[in-house]
């Protein structure tokens, strides 16, 4: 199992440092979804598809509830795994020590560390998900929602400025 949060992590610091270093200027503020058959704001509709809007920067931003709490995510189809960062942890109470952290990837700047744990649940697209595996990534400036949760709230697909993510 730890290699698996080796390998994810190692895609993530990767993805990171990308970001930071091909992406000109500032992102902006998160797109809100919304609906494709009526064009309001919602996490589900009645097709079954949420629409996201890409943003100045480029990406795609996303609004979920992990464990009752608003969280913003980086919808990010090359990670593996959902990572936060240090500070959304803390707002999470993960209560995590220092001990926690473990050498888990190698980026360009050095050894990435991280720390997995375990959500007790996230809602997002209209979906709950139970006993979510996720890791909190030292250093990482946003949180990242990758393969691990995509892959359960169905397809993904780019349009243009648009990811469509439908559900099963």
């Amino acid at each position: 199992m730890i290699r698996v949060y080796i390998i994810a992590l190692a895609a993530v610091g990767i993805m990171c440092l990308g970001a930071v270093f091909m992406v000109p200027g500032a992102p902006s503020a998160p797109s809100a979804p919304v609906a494709v058959a009526s064009g309001k704001p919602a996490a589900k509709a009645e097709t079954d598809a949420l629409l996201l809007r890409r943003d100045r920067s480029g990406q795609f931003h996303l609004d979920a509830s992990v464990n009752g709490n608003s969280v913003t995510f980086l919808v990010d189809t090359g990670a593996d795994v959902l990572a936060l960062t240090e500070d959304e942890a803390a707002n999470l109470n993960l209560n995590l020590s220092p001990s926690d952290f473990e050498p888990v990837m190698q980026t360009a700047s050095g050894v990435g560390y991280g720390a997995p744990v375990t959500l007790d649940e996230i809602e997002v697209a209209g979906m709950t998900l139970r006993n979510v595996d996720a890791v909190v990534v030292q250093g990482l400036s946003v949180n990242l929602l990758g393969q691990s949760v995509l892959r359960k709230l169905g397809g993904v697909e780019l349009k243009g400025d648009t990811m469509v993510i439908r559900s099963h």
